[in-house]
Formats: structure tokens, C-alpha cells, sequence
């Protein structure tokens, strides 16, 4: 259960100034759309001001809760696929679903004897090498390595991959790991270090290793890559809801979207495209079009086909801004373990939400982690980094600083702040 603490602190003040700017606003032709959105804009800047002068803001705190993410996908891809930027993606609806062995204790079908199965089984569809298998989240391959063949016969040898046959291992960025195994013989298109997204194909079904027929068996690896650490996979993963919107580890998706905004701009289940400025198209929570052509791609949509005023369903937005913020872990994640640097969940909640405000480029020029193993989770730290690159003078500099004193929470107290 979260502890929420409510603190309300809306001084008479900033009331006599909404009333009296909702006034003028009810004056305000509604078909002025311009000067409709000034005078809002001109309520939320008097109030933020005022705020941050008289050192109140009305906020919510929460305590972090961490836990298992739940964005997990089904693994068995749609029979269509989409092709974009090199990678092959199967994100409708999973073309098998049958599990023909649980996790856990069964009778082993080859020898009859009793034993322990460390994931589940799925098999259906086609048949051998016509299946597509797909990441069931984003990360990093580990395996196979470029040294591996992937080319264990179907139906051949059963130790042949140490019985797993071809298979393929990702890591992800909340430090579990998931396994694929007896893919088809030469069907694997990726290897260890690349980044894989959720729903990109990365086999097809086969039979090859210690397997008796045409299948998928899928495991969940939980904090190292040990057959040791593996867990039931359906508590992961669901044939009910076979392609999950992630919640992006508990609190982030909410701390995220109440500091970036955009839910005003929703209309029925669809978000408006905005215009930003020098050209720049946004949707929902600080989603650009431009810089996220490929993601939106994957979920069939030409983002140059939505001009400004035009609207693009929700739930193909939150996809993409999920796949974001994924991306941004997954980019993370990797580059802790290159700097042999340890983060908590919610020191690295704190960076992606940097990241993705300032985004990507920033970031690397910004050097977090030589700043991180310079001064460690300090004040030091906080004004070397979480403030890098600030403008001073710019009009967004008092929600600029709002927002990065809210991270340094995050990251040094494990406290989350919204922006309400």
C-alpha cells in the first residue's frame, strides 16, 4: 500500500486571482481559441509564480513502491508483421496461446519421470519455422553471441543447446531476464548487445533441442541469468491480456506524464497534435512526432500524415511514449553496467525522467556517470548534473527548476512529487 501525504496550500490570494481571471474568461469569445489559451496560460503562470516566491505548492507526495513491472507481452507474435528501420514486428494479436506444460513440477515427455519444468510451454499455429517469437519486453540480448550458430536441427539431437536447441536470452532493465527456446533451425535475427524492442520478431517456433514437437518454451529470469532464479512465467505474462500497456515500474508513468502535461489536450479516446514551435508537432505527454516517426511506425501510424489539429488514438500514444521510456532504461541500464555503477528502481526513475525532458543527446554530453562516480548520491551531484545545462533565462525556468528539484527528490529520497 502507498503512503500518500496531501498538502493543500492554495493561499486567498491566488483564489482572488483565479476568480478574477475566470471572469475575464468567461467574456472570452470561445471561437478566439488563441486568446481562450492565454488567459489559462496566464491563471497557471500568476499561481506558479506567486508559488514559488511564497515557497508553496500544492503537491502530492508519495512513497516509492517498487516492484515487478507488468509490461510484460505474450511472446508468440501476430501472423502480420511490419517492417521498419531493419526490424520485423509482429504486435497483433498472438497467433498461439495453448500452454501444454506449466511451470513447476511434471511429468518430463520424454522420459516419463517426474521433474522440474523451469517455464512454460506454448505451442499452436502452424508449425515448425512459421511462428513468429517475439521480445515479450525491451532490453538487451545477451544470447546468442556472434561466435553461436543458431542451427540445431528440429527433431535432432536433444542435447543440442544444452536441450534448449537455438534460443535466445534478454536481459532487461529491471533486472529480470527472459529465455526463448527451440527456435527454428537459422531463424534467430539478433545477437548479444542488440537492443531489442517489445513485439520485434527475434526467431520463429521450431522443435530443435530436448523437445518433442513444434513449441515455445518460455522462461523468466529473475535477478541474474541462472536457471537457478527462474519464476512462473504467468505471473508475467497472460494469454487474457496478451499485450499489456505498461505501467512502467509503479509510480514513474504518473510522475512522468504530471510533470510533461498534455492530458488537456485529450479529445474522446484520442490526444490532439500540438504545434511546439519552429515546426515541431507534439501529442499527448511531450510525444514528438518528428523524433518518433519509426516508434509510431510499428503501430501502423505516418506521422506525416497528422498535421496540427489532427488526433491519434491514446492508446497507440501511451504505446509509443512507453516504448520511449523503455528505450531510455534499456539505454541506461546498459550503460550502468558498462560503468560498473549500481543505481536503485527509484534513482533510475529519476534519470530516465531526465532524460526524457532534455532527451538523449543532453544526456551523453552532460557525462552523468562521471559525475556519478565523482560525487556520488550527494548535493554535489545534484548541482553538477540534475541542473546541467540550465537556462536562467528562459520564460520556463521556474518549471524547469521545479521539475528538477522534483527528480533530485526522487533520485536522492526515494520520494515522488507530482506536479498537480
Amino acid at each position: 500500500m502507498l503512503k500518500k501525504i496531501f498538502k493543500f496550500s492554495i493561499p486567498l490570494y491566488i483564489l482572488f486571482l483565479f476568480i478574477i481571471n475566470v471572469s475575464a474568461y468567461e467574456f472570452v469569445d470561445p471561437k478566439n481559441e488563441s486568446e481562450v489559451n492565454d488567459k489559462i496560460s496566464e491563471i497557471y503562470d500568476a499561481k506558479e509564480q506567486y508559488e514559488d516566491l511564497a515557497g508553496h505548492k500544492e503537491e502530492e507526495e508519495v512513497e516509492i513502491k517498487t516492484g515487478t513491472s507488468t509490461s510484460y507481452w505474450w511472446p508468440i507474435g501476430s501472423v502480420d508483421t511490419v517492417e521498419n528501420g531493419g526490424k520485423v514486428y509482429a504486435t497483433g494479436d498472438p497467433e498461439a496461446i495453448s500452454i501444454t506444460s506449466d511451470y513447476g513440477s511434471r511429468v518430463d515427455p520424454i522420459t516419463g519421470i517426474a521433474s522440474t519444468h523451469s517455464g512454460v510451454d506454448i505451442s499452436g499455429g502452424r508449425g515448425l519455422g512459421k511462428v513468429n517469437v517475439i521480445a515479450a519486453k525491451d532490453g538487451i540480448v545477451v544470447y546468442p553471441t556472434k561466435n553461436v550458430s543458431n542451427n540445431c536441427v528440429s527433431g535432432g539431437s536433444t542435447s543440442c543447446g544444452s536441450g534448449y536447441g537455438n534460443y535466445v536470452i534478454i536481459q532487461h532493465s529491471n533486472g529480470t531476464y527472459t529465455l526463448y527456446g527451440h527456435l527454428y533451425e537459422n531463424s534467430i535475427t539478433v545477437k548479444a548487445g542488440d537492443q531489442v524492442e517489445q513485439g520485434q520478431v527475434i526467431g520463429k517456433m521450431g522443435s530443435s533441442g530436448y523437445s518433442t514437437g513444434a513449441h515455445l518454451h518460455f522462461e523468466v529470469r529473475v535477478g541474474n541469468n541462472s536457471t537457478s532464479s527462474t519464476e512462473n512465467p504467468l505471473n508475467y505474462i497472460s494469454a487474457d491480456n496478451p499485450r499489456e500497456v505498461s505501467t512502467n515500474g509503479g509510480q514513474l508513468w504518473e510522475f512522468l506524464n504530471s510533470w510533461e502535461g498534455g492530458d488537456s489536450t485529450k479529445v474522446g479516446d484520442s490526444y490532439r497534435v500540438l504545434d511546439i514551435g519552429d515546426g515541431e508537432r507534439t501529442v499527448g505527454h511531450g510525444v514528438t512526432l518528428r523524433w518518433n516517426s519509426e516508434k509510431f511506425q510499428k503501430y501502423g501510424i505516418d506521422v506525416t500524415k497528422y498535421g496540427v489539429g489532427s488526433t491519434i488514438p491514446i492508446d497507440i500514444v501511451d504505446n509509443v511514449e512507453r516504448d520511449i521510456i523503455e528505450g531510455l532504461r534499456s539505454k541506461l541500464t546498459k550503460g550502468l553496467v558498462e560503468n560498473s555503477i549500481t543505481l536503485e528502481e527509484n534513482q533510475i526513475e529519476a534519470v530516465i525522467s531526465w532524460m526524457y525532458n532534455k532527451g538523449t543527446t543532453t544526456f551523453s554530453d552532460s557525462n552523468f556517470y562521471g559525475n556519478y562516480k565523482k560525487y556520488g548520491n550527494t548535493e554535489q551531484f545534484r548541482d553538477n548534473w540534475f541542473f546541467y545545462g540550465m537556462d536562467y533565462n528562459s520564460q520556463f525556468t521556474t518549471g524547469w527548476t521545479r521539475r528538477r528539484n522534483a527528480e533530485w527528490s526522487l533520485f536522492h529520497e526515494g520520494v515522488y512529487v507530482f506536479n498537480r
